[in-house]
């Protein structure tokens, strides 16, 4: 993997159109203070369409685009269903691990029982 001072870029596109962005936001505020922390509103405005299109990139494989991203899975589904609706964030997979592990104490108890 590479060292995170070789990912690191000098301005470009992304950050011209960002550095517009929150110019042109400024100026429309004709010197009223924001409604909201601007970091969150910017960060909030960029994250979904980054996830979007890096999970397109990975084919919609969760664990590639984490890769991708430099995120622990978890934690891009956690932001997945963040920036969703909650009809999409039904069609992310439920982690049935829990109701497994149920099941087969369960199963336990009925052998145990069973063998006395």
């Amino acid at each position: 993997m590479k060292k995170e001072e070789d990912c690191l870029l000098g301005e470009n596109d992304v950050a011209r159109y960002v550095r517009k962005a929150v110019d042109d936001y400024f100026k429309d505020l004709d010197g009223e203070n924001p409604s909201c922390a601007v970091y969150d509103m910017v960060m909030n405005c960029v994250e979904k369409p980054l996830i979007e299109a890096v999970l397109q990139h990975a084919g919609g494989n969760q664990t590639r685009a984490a890769e991708l991203l430099g995120l622990n899975r978890n934690t891009l589904r956690k932001k997945i269903q963040q920036h969703s609706t909650p009809s999409q964030t039904s069609n992310l997979r439920p982690n049935t691990r829990p109701e497994r592990r149920a099941v087969q104490r369960s199963q336990l108890v009925k052998t145990n029982e069973e063998k006395n």
